[in-house]
């Protein structure tokens, strides 16, 4: 082990660069000029675009507050520019009381739906069943009066929902009511 440790290391150590020694830099201070080296003495700096632009602000933001206010008797140009734009307060205004009477609406819709009784009208699966003969070959008097049949489903559909109700308000009615568990092992049938 020990010999396998030792080249390990040494080949680690061939491996990593040695920086004992700064690398040379080729930076240069000739930028473009010919090689031999003048010195023209000192430059005058002058001021840049930010600091007359920073001075120029001040006197340009006093006048246009005094521009702003020239009239005493209506109010500042820029209050009347802010106040271009106030339509849209009363526009959302109206839009929320519109939503808000839509929505009242359809809750009251909605609570005419659910508390109103439906129609008694029985809905028959095929009713043209009492014309299926020929509409040509009746003869007069032939034609049946239908309002006592009508009457018979009317009055048997207006039971079937009585008995149903009360069903609904005694608990019997076995849609309404919650299953029974059944236990780990139900009885065989």
């Amino acid at each position: 082990m020990q010999p396998l440790r030792r080249t390990a290391v040494s080949s680690f150590r061939k491996a990593r660069p040695s920086l004992r020694q700064q690398p040379k830099r080729y930076a240069h201070d000739s930028h473009g000029h010919p090689a031999h080296d003048t010195h023209h003495g000192p430059v005058e700096e002058r001021f840049g675009k930010g600091f007359y632009i920073t001075i120029g602000s001040i006197p340009a933001g006093f006048a246009l507050y005094k521009f702003s206010r020239m009239n005493t008797d209506e109010q500042p140009r820029f209050t009347r520019y802010i106040n271009s734009w106030s339509y849209y307060k009363t526009r959302w205004a109206e839009r929320n009381d519109l939503h808000t009477r839509m929505i009242e609406q359809a809750a009251a819709d909605r609570n005419l739906f659910l508390n109103s009784r439906g129609s008694a009208h029985v809905d028959l699966r095929f009713p043209e069943i009492f014309n299926t003969g020929s509409p040509w070959n009746i003869q007069a008097g032939q034609t049946a009066n239908m309002d006592k049949l009508i009457a018979h489903y009317e009055k048997q559909s207006f039971e079937a929902q009585e008995k149903q109700m009360k069903d609904l308000q005694e608990g019997k009615l076995l849609a309404e009511q919650t299953p029974k568990r059944i236990g780990k092992n139900p009885p065989s049938p």
